[in-house]
């Protein structure tokens, strides 16, 4: 392994489990440095000062997802030629602990997953898993705050994750370079396809209802 991320790595190990010196970050103290609740419901984001221990990388970041029992922590250590490494953690209530499925090895190393296409959205830099979860929230309203970028001319939209920069990115239903930063809110749920489906055919049928109710009453028996 390079020597600069080795150091990141082991840097990052010590801040999250401590040492003979020092106690380690508990989920309290990773609230505190991200500013929740005050900036938002998350994810939220906190990027570690320079210190000679991560002279070697160009940033490590610090991602909070407060609503997620499942996935609370993202470590994301960028090295020197831009690659991501990424690790996931939860809180036990005593130390962090990796999530089932997840990657939490600081030793070993992780790229950025790809895009991937889940249902009729696509999504940037989250593992399959995690893109298959995050598609149903959407279908089902519960994603608030998910950022997107939506692509005015053929209405794709790609989720990204807190770690993907998304300056430059295509659409990739049409090549579309020039798309719209979004977040997902309380005023735009998007409906999961079956019930927007099914709401259409009760007002389908109500109408027809009302239309040969009202024809009966013009036409006679």
């Amino acid at each position: 392994m390079d020597p600069g991320l080795e150091a990141a790595f082991k840097h990052v190990e010590r801040l999250l489990y401590g040492d003979s010196g020092r106690l380690g970050l508990t989920i309290y103290d990773l609230e505190r440095l991200v500013g929740y609740p005050a900036r938002g419901e998350g994810p939220l984001s906190y990027t570690l000062p320079k210190t000679q221990a991560l002279s070697g990388v160009q940033a490590v970041r610090l991602y909070y997802y407060p609503k997620d029992p499942n996935l609370q922590l993202i470590v994301e250590i960028e090295d020197r030629e831009g690659k991501k490494h990424l690790r996931h953690f939860r809180w036990n209530g005593l130390t962090w602990e990796v999530p089932e499925g997840k990657r939490g090895e600081l030793k070993s190393t992780e790229e950025t997953p790809g895009l991937l296409k889940v249902g009729e959205d696509y999504f940037l830099g989250f593992p399959r898993e995690e893109a298959v979860e995050l598609e149903k929230e959407v279908r089902k309203g519960e994603a608030l705050g998910a950022k997107y970028l939506l692509c005015p001319r053929c209405g794709a939209r790609i989720f990204y994750a807190p770690s993907v920069r998304p300056e430059g990115v295509a659409c990739p239903r049409c090549g579309n370079t020039t798309l719209l930063f979004k977040t997902l809110s309380g005023l735009e749920p998007h409906k999961d396809p079956l019930e927007a489906l099914a709401e259409e055919q009760r007002a389908l049928r109500k109408a027809i209802e009302e239309l040969v109710a009202y024809l009966k009453r013009k036409l006679g028996p």
